[in-house]
């Protein structure tokens, strides 16, 4: 289930190199359950006619723009689709997926504010 609009607004950003829209479309297309990605960047080097070097910069920026992240997943690195983008699998697993993100966006959010709580503590003690 892609979500046309993520689509239609990284189009009219027109943020994204022809060779990231080529890798983008080649995960999408190999996109699995959960949003996985289960292929090498050499693979699709090799698929697409691409140099390798020219695939990593692609994924970094689709990483860098939050269309894939990076992950860690029972200790193996990966790529995950970003749900926004789209989702492959239960719609159960999208809500609890979501519920996930929220949670350490609100984590991250809480850290960040005591970070800048101490830092301003320890200013006004100067």
């Amino acid at each position: 289930m892609m979500f046309q609009e993520k689509l239609q607004e990284l189009a009219a950003e027109n943020v994204l190199t022809v060779e990231g829209w080529r890798v983008l479309v080649m995960l999408v297309g190999k996109v699995d359950f959960e949003n996985f990605i289960h292929i090498k960047q050499v693979q699709i080097a090799e698929a697409l006619g691409m140099k390798a070097p020219n695939v990593s910069k692609a994924f970094k920026q689709l990483v860098e723009l939050n269309i894939i992240e990076k992950i860690n997943h029972d200790n193996i690195n990966g790529y995950r689709l970003n749900y926004e983008m789209g989702w492959k699998g239960k719609a159960s697993n999208l809500k609890t997926h979501m519920k996930d993100k929220r949670r350490e966006e609100t984590n991250k959010i809480i850290q960040m504010a005591k970070h800048v709580k101490k830092a301003e503590k320890a200013t006004d003690e100067k």
